[in-house]
């Protein structure tokens, strides 16, 4: 079975995260692809952060939304651009870009359009309207979507409406709820086409427990969990 491995926002056991080192890192030692976070600027400039905010050296928080990517450079060198991203890495890498608010659904899509990456790229997010905002704009791409205890109620709806690529499931839950009872609701969604992601996938005796029931994982741990499935 061919299971995809991502990097967690790269390497980000060994590296800092979010950042091109930690993407080359992730792939150097055996990953297929990454996963990592688009937000926008203030002057529509898709980044690569998680948090909707982030400190200086001095330990003063600034909301990313509020500065133009040039103030926010200034402050943060580390920060790179999606298209940085994507120009610095190989053109086989998989992606799976998790849209962390709505307002970067289209700059994101058409960054990775542009670039002729669409077909190795995973669009996901907690947020439904992020990536229905991506559905509208093409049919075909993949989408993902993080499941939380909200959607966890209305899969099938969303599904419906959106036709789902994935489901990205926080694996510490399912180890909570019981691989048994887990397992069952992963197979009937497998049943319906959907694929598996698991994040964060960092302990093998989870993985050992569920295994036939993935088909990606998201890991902090690259080299372990490359040894482990490969």
């Amino acid at each position: 079975m061919d299971i995809k491995i991502l990097g967690h926002r790269g390497y980000k056991a060994k590296f800092p995260e979010n950042t091109i080192l930690s993407f080359v890192k992730a792939l150097e030692n055996g990953a297929d692809g990454i996963e990592f976070d688009a937000r926008l600027t203030k002057d529509g400039v898709v980044i690569i952060h998680h948090d909707d905010f982030f400190k200086d050296k001095d330990g003063k928080e600034y909301k990313i939304i509020e500065l133009n990517f040039d103030e926010l450079r200034k402050i943060n060198p580390s920060i790179p651009r999606l298209q940085e991203v994507l120009e610095e890495l190989p053109k086989e890498t998989y992606y799976n870009l998790e849209i962390k608010e709505k307002q970067a659904s289209v700059g994101s899509y058409e960054i990775i359009k542009n670039l002729g990456l669409l077909k190795n790229t995973l669009f996901s997010s907690f947020d439904v309207d992020a990536i229905k905002i991506i559905r509208d704009l093409d049919k075909e791409v993949k989408i993902g979507l993080l499941v939380d205890y909200e959607s966890l109620k209305n899969i099938d709806k969303i599904h419906e409406d959106i036709n789902l690529y994935s489901l990205n499931l926080y694996i510490d839950k399912i180890i909570e709820f019981g691989v048994d009872y887990s397992s069952k609701f992963i197979g009937n969604w497998k049943s319906h086409g959907l694929k598996i992601f698991l994040w964060t996938a960092n302990n093998i005796e989870h993985l050992k427990m569920l295994e036939g029931h993935y088909d990606g994982v998201i890991t902090d741990e690259v080299e372990e969990i490359v040894e482990f499935l490969r």
